[in-house]
């Protein structure tokens, strides 16, 4: 009888613990999402799953206001996160980019469109379907928020592995029919050049980098210098003696005609073990937009080689009247230690946004969020309107993202924070779906399922593959570019690990990163756009 009692006991023990039922799970959750198969994983979604395992085993309810709070903090942090960059890149990268990405997934909608409505697909089943196989969580989070949760469950969990098989297959065959092609552009495009030269020319004994007008005229730079089997840093302030073996960035053209009046060329290497190293580094620091490299003096104050900058499509020899923009890639030739105080005053979050998370500047955005979200605009032909909860948090986000301050409150948390803030309101969201959806889903897996799978694959292939050939031979946007551009544009990171293996350039995740943060976005309003298309046709 006592051990009966101590059963009963127990059970009423994690009916009254819901809390920790939920980070339970969430801890199994995250463990699954880390395990990868050749770099690929569930992730975040590794959460969703767990809870329905544990939702379909145990029937625990669902806590709805964790629920709520977890959406509110994931999108909020997802318009905190692409806010300094979503408004910007519209100036910056529109013409190409921008326009590559809005083709993808307004192809997107209307295939997904055509295809629920002539396939007959309940609209929850249908969007689930699309959030699937676009890999997409921000697109998850927002059907959700208009269709029944089994079935947009149902639809995602269905389609999710064969849209995850669907990209990657298809950028390693694509990649593969055009790697030469592919080889032909990381040579064309690339117009940088680098050789090895031996210093013979007395004239430029003694003088230091920045005074020989040479250098300056054919836009070339020292990247390295050997003397006496020590690899200096060649930064302005370094002197420049005969006898030096230096290696020169440029064009090819400018190069030899440089190399030819210093000296000779040498067809040899510096040593491999130099203590020198070279770091791409990313802008971030606001205060260092918009100022030249000579403005900032980061050749001097660092001891370091600035050697290309990266922007957008285009690779170039960094001089000191060049302007630093947002999300300039830097290249930098120094120490360690040298790289490492570069990149904190270029790149570290303690030096583009507040080194830690303002309390009230959080509450300031989540009170927005909820004041946005609970207003109402009475539309006559469509009725009461109003963003709600999750169109609030993301507007929220947007905006004190955008302007980095709002009166005194903050915008721009740490990074590492507002990773924090999305993944927590992410698994809140995830465990409490996931334990009201998990017996729905096994009940509803039948024949049709294997139909749902074939949808999921065309759903992701079709966009794809018009994307890339609206791109590629419209846009003029080279192959490894075009294939970033997708894996942006679908906010599917893995992709890149892909095309890396045929072009291991900066430019893919250039491209990606582009238009990462406008599709993180857009496809959330994408969303809402193909639900209201649907139901407007009769499509649910």
């Amino acid at each position: 009888m006592s051990a009966t009692e101590d059963l009963f006991a127990l059970e009423i023990f994690f009916r009254r613990s819901e809390l920790l039922v939920t980070f339970f799970v969430i801890v199994l959750g995250l463990a699954f999402g880390k395990l990868k198969i050749k770099g690929v994983g569930f992730g975040s979604s590794g959460v969703l799953i767990a809870a329905m395992v544990a939702g379909y085993l145990y029937q625990f309810d669902p806590i709805v206001i964790l629920q709520d709070l977890g959406i509110v903090l994931f999108l909020l942090a997802v318009g905190l996160e692409a806010g300094p960059s979503f408004f910007r890149a519209f100036k910056k990268h529109g013409r190409r980019f921008i326009t590559n990405v809005l083709a993808l997934l307004g192809i997107a909608g209307v295939n997904t469109i055509i295809i629920i409505a002539l396939a007959g697909v309940p609209l929850g089943i249908g969007l689930g379907l699309f959030a699937g196989s676009f890999t997409s969580t921000p697109a998850l989070v927002s059907a959700l928020q208009f269709s029944p949760e089994e079935e947009v469950i149902f639809g995602y969990g269905v389609a999710y592995p064969f849209g995850l098989l669907g990209v990657i297959l298809f950028i390693s065959i694509a990649s593969r029919i055009l790697r030469k092609k592919m080889h032909e552009e990381v040579q064309s495009q690339s117009s940088l050049h680098v050789a090895v030269y031996k210093v013979l020319d007395r004239d430029v004994h003694g003088k230091l980098l920045r005074d020989i007008h040479l250098l300056h005229e054919h836009d070339v730079v020292v990247s390295g210098i050997l003397r006496d089997l020590s690899v200096l840093t060649a930064s302005g302030s370094t002197a420049l003696c005969t006898g030096d073996i230096i290696k020169i960035e440029g064009t090819q053209a400018a190069v030899e005609a440089v190399g030819a009046k210093l000296g000779e060329p040498v067809h040899e290497e510096f040593e491999t073990e130099s203590e020198l190293d070279t770091r791409s580094v990313v802008v971030e620091n606001v205060s260092a937009v918009n100022r030249s490299i000579a403005d900032l003096g980061l050749r001097l104050r660092y001891n370091v080689s600035i050697t290309r900058i990266i922007r957008a499509d285009m690779e170039f020899v960094a001089r000191d009247e060049h302007t630093l923009e947002w999300g300039d890639v830097v290249v930098a030739v120094g120490t360690a230690y040298q790289l490492d105080q570069l990149e904190q005053f270029l790149g570290h979050e303690q030096h583009t946004v507040q080194p830690s998370v303002d309390i009230s500047s959080l509450a300031a955005t989540l009170f927005l969020a909820f004041l946005i979200g609970g207003i109402v605009i009475p539309i006559p032909p469509l009725g009461p309107f109003s963003l709600g909860l999750a169109g609030g948090a993301l507007v929220s986000g947007l905006l004190f993202g955008h302007f980095g301050r709002i009166g005194n409150f903050i915008g721009r948390f740490p990074r590492n924070a507002t990773s924090v803030l999305k993944e927590l309101g992410l698994a809140l969201f995830f465990v409490q779906v996931g334990f009201e959806t998990g017996q729905s889903f096994v009940e509803s897996l039948d024949f049709q399922a294997v139909y749902y799978a074939i949808y999921a694959v065309l759903l992701a292939v079709i966009p794809m593959a018009v994307s890339f050939l609206i791109g590629h031979y419209l846009l003029k946007i080279s192959v490894s570019e075009a294939f970033g551009v997708i894996c942006g544009g679908m906010t599917f990171t893995p992709g890149l690990n892909v095309i890396a293996q045929t072009d291991a350039s900066d430019r893919p995740i250039v491209a990606y990163s582009s238009v990462y943060p406008v599709s993180l976005i857009l496809v959330i309003l994408l969303v809402q756009l193909m639900h209201l298309a649907l139901v407007t046709i009769g499509g649910g």
